[in-house]
């Protein structure tokens, strides 16, 4: 439990840390990649973004051009793939405000802590698509037993003042 709630509370931080976490990309017309850090300092951020590369003539990149963009790895340094090598999109599908996204079966070896990473990468940066407000994540059809609930949202990646407080009376 105590594991739990410090990854959580590392990977919040970390986040709220982040410029234009929870701002959608449609309204400063980029959008940016979530990757994680690669830096072997146990403190710090856990995330951080890089700017996508898309051409304004193409329009608004779909969920695929996100996740595509995404699984393809950063380009800059100091940032690394999150996803376990090999993993690609199968598909994807949108209803209302939640996209699906269905992973082939080497994300479904992710557990704990890179699990949370690598969900997050996928959900922020989807996030930013207008609309979207909830995303859930498959691995050959199936969904993690390791997280508590399957539909994801960008704002559970928000730390609170709350938590904040919390987790310095607890230290």
């Amino acid at each position: 439990m105590r594991r739990t709630l410090a990854l959580a509370l590392v990977l919040l931080l970390a986040l709220r840390l982040l410029p234009g976490c929870g701002s959608g990309g449609e309204e400063k017309g980029e959008y940016e990649l979530y990757f994680a850090v690669s830096s072997g300092v146990g403190h710090g951020p856990a995330l951080d973004t890089q700017p996508l590369d898309w051409p304004e003539d193409r329009g608004r990149p779909t969920p695929e051009d996100l996740l595509l963009a995404l699984l393809s790895g950063p380009s800059q340094e100091g940032l690394r793939s999150p996803f376990p090598r090999g993993v690609a999109l199968l598909s994807w599908e949108r209803e209302g405000e939640t996209v699906t996204v269905y992973l082939s079966e080497q994300y479904g070896g992710l557990t704990d802590m890179a699990l949370t990473l690598a969900d997050y990468c996928i959900v922020l940066t989807l996030s930013q698509l207008e609309g979207v407000e909830w995303v859930e994540i498959r691995s050959e059809g199936h969904t993690s037993s390791y997280r508590s609930h399957q539909l994801l949202q960008a704002g559970e990646a928000v730390l609170t003042e709350e938590l904040m407080e919390g987790a310095d009376s607890a230290t």
